[in-house]
């Protein structure tokens, strides 16, 4: 199933998508026919779901596919369900419109309702159980799946880092078929588009459904989530779980369990997997026990596939903040202690650490680096021949460096036109081509005005020598005068004119001009036929005149059609 949609229709061509994606997984190609019209597709094996491209594209041509329709069917004809919901929903649907939501969906479906938030308790826990029978183990979190993504594909090395501790919805899901003994087909609801490959890849839940598309099906349906409702889940309320929404949220119950690990945190992609591609290289002694790491900068109470009018930054931290001050209390007990860390006392005595354990396939097909001749290979192609031009690193092609966009180029995921670079040398090379055409128009024109005064010139010469031609002569001075007032005209109309501020009007002249030289220079042939010892003359000037004229013909025509294609370019 390919997650990341793309409306090629409305795609067009900014780089947006391409400059967020950590993993070189978009396509950008030519539209056919075109020379500077661009779209960009998604490669879906080399994706990993991080959403960004979907938060970043501004054309409404990203979109994703999550399990909803799947959801409609059954929730419509009341078909058996489990709802196992993010604790996120408390942001995305805030001040106790998240409790009207639920409310509405066990008054109109045949569903159970539980909180990831309890999958979560779940989870630290049993991380905590996995680092003290396994003290020298460094680990990676996993509850985010763009991560687990990423290292099954770019990172394979970071497999044995990899939490085996499943993340906090597969806890529950699995708490919720091995010891509730639930049958029916569960669905998630959540904010992340990459739950969706997690519901494939682990198979313990079934489907995902984002906040968006549930926002988009209650506004169909003109539920009114401003009525306050009492909501109750159908098992236990999840307890610091619900912390795990925000950034560090699993560093901090962990510490809560086991205050002598040392944890560090990274979010968002421009820090996360930078900070992965790092921890791969840093020797064992210097990891940190666990590094608790997250796609969305904001953590999954900022995920990617949120309601369109969601919660504010400020709002989403005031509703964290009591929150977890909520879930403090209540894992501390009572002012005496009493009842501390009771839940996690219970799950000593009724939970198997083996039973939320799960195990990572290697799916990386990593295409083989570039040698340094395949670098000048592309960048020869591209234009660029010295170092100063291969490093420009401008990013209007959406990578930071030119060598990523020349690795990009060699494996067809980009082209050489989506270069700013490139199109600049393409440019100066056409208006160089088109300035030679120009001038070699002027050099026939200066050609043709010379000419014209060496015809005049000779008839003169013929007035002087007969009178007895004296007529024919006058009448031939007449039309040399037209032809070289028309070749002046035409000389002065061009002259300080550039090729590239040349109008339609500016070509239809110079044709004119063409064929009116053309028409004189017949009529002139045919009334100095018998000038006598001037014959000859007469006659190498008019094929000058005629090679000129048909030189300026085919150059005016060419230079015509160049322009065109250079505006189309």
């Amino acid at each position: 199933m390919q997650i990341i949609t793309v409306d090629e229709s409305r795609c067009i061509g900014c780089n947006a998508c391409v400059r967020v994606c950590p993993v070189h997984a978009n396509i950008t190609r030519l539209k056919p026919n075109t020379t500077d019209e661009f779209v960009t597709s998604i490669d879906s094996e080399a994706c990993i779901n991080c959403g960004e491209c979907v938060k970043v594209c501004r054309h409404g041509a990203r979109d994703y596919h999550d399990h909803f329709d799947q959801f409609k069917e059954m929730f419509e004809s009341g078909k058996e369900m489990i709802l196992i919901v993010a604790p996120s929903i408390r942001t995305s649907f805030p001040y106790g419109a998240w409790k009207t939501l639920l409310s509405w969906l066990r008054e109109n479906g045949n569903c159970k309702i539980y909180d990831v938030g309890f999958g979560a308790d779940i989870c630290s826990y049993m991380y905590n159980q996995y680092v003290t029978k396994h003290p020298d183990q460094k680990l990676i979190t996993q509850p985010c799946p763009a991560v687990v993504n990423y290292i099954q594909k770019y990172k394979p090395e970071l497999i044995p880092y990899l939490s085996p501790v499943l993340s906090p919805v597969g806890c529950l899901a699995t708490w919720l078929k091995k010891y509730q003994h639930e049958t029916a087909p569960q669905f998630m609801l959540s904010p992340c588009i990459a739950k969706t490959s997690e519901a494939g890849r682990e198979g313990l839940y079934d489907y995902n459904v984002t906040f968006r598309s549930l926002a988009k099906y209650l506004e169909k349906r003109k539920v009114d989530l401003d009525d306050e409702v009492e909501f109750k889940f159908d098992s236990r309320e999840g307890s610091i779980g619900r912390m795990y929404p925000m950034p560090s949220g699993l560093k901090e119950t962990m510490l809560m369990l086991n205050p002598n690990l040392v944890i560090r945190n990274t979010e968002g992609i421009h820090e996360l997997y930078p900070a992965l591609d790092r921890y791969a290289q840093t020797a064992d002694e210097r990891k940190p026990d666990i590094l608790d790491v997250l796609n969305c900068r904001h953590g999954c109470n900022r995920g990617t596939a949120l309601p369109e009018n969601d919660t504010s930054l400020l709002e989403v931290e005031q509703i964290m903040n009591d929150i977890t001050a909520r879930s403090i209390r209540e894992v501390s007990g009572s002012f005496l202690g009493i009842g501390r860390f009771k839940r996690f006392k219970e799950f000593d005595k009724t939970l198997h650490l083996e039973d939320f354990l799960t195990s990572y396939k290697d799916e990386s097909a990593h295409r083989p680096k570039l040698k340094p001749e395949d670098y000048d290979a592309i960048f020869a192609h591209m234009h660029k021949r010295d170092f100063a031009s291969q490093n420009i690193n401008c990013g209007a092609c959406g990578y930071k460096h030119c060598r990523d966009m020349a690795y990009a180029i060699y494996y067809k995921l980009n082209v050489r036109e989506n270069c700013v670079y490139y199109l600049k040398h393409r440019m100066k090379k056409q208006y160089a081509q088109l300035k030679n055409m120009y001038d070699a128009c002027l050099a026939e024109i200066e050609k043709i005005s010379q000419v014209s005064q060496q015809m005049q010139n000779t008839q003169e010469e013929i007035l002087s020598d007969s009178e007895e031609m004296k007529e024919k002569a006058t009448e031939l001075s007449k039309s040399i005068g037209g032809l070289q007032q028309l070749s002046q005209e035409c000389q002065q109309y061009y002259q300080g004119k550039q090729p590239d501020t040349l109008t339609a009007d500016d070509f239809i002249k110079l044709q004119e001009f063409a064929a009116s030289i053309g028409t004189m220079s017949e009529d002139y042939s045919e009334m100095t036929m018998d000038f006598g010892e001037h014959s000859e003359g007469i006659y190498e000037q008019l094929q000058t005149m005629t090679t000129a004229v048909s030189s300026l013909t085919e150059l005016s025509v060419n230079l015509e059609y160049a322009m065109k294609e250079n505006s189309e370019d």
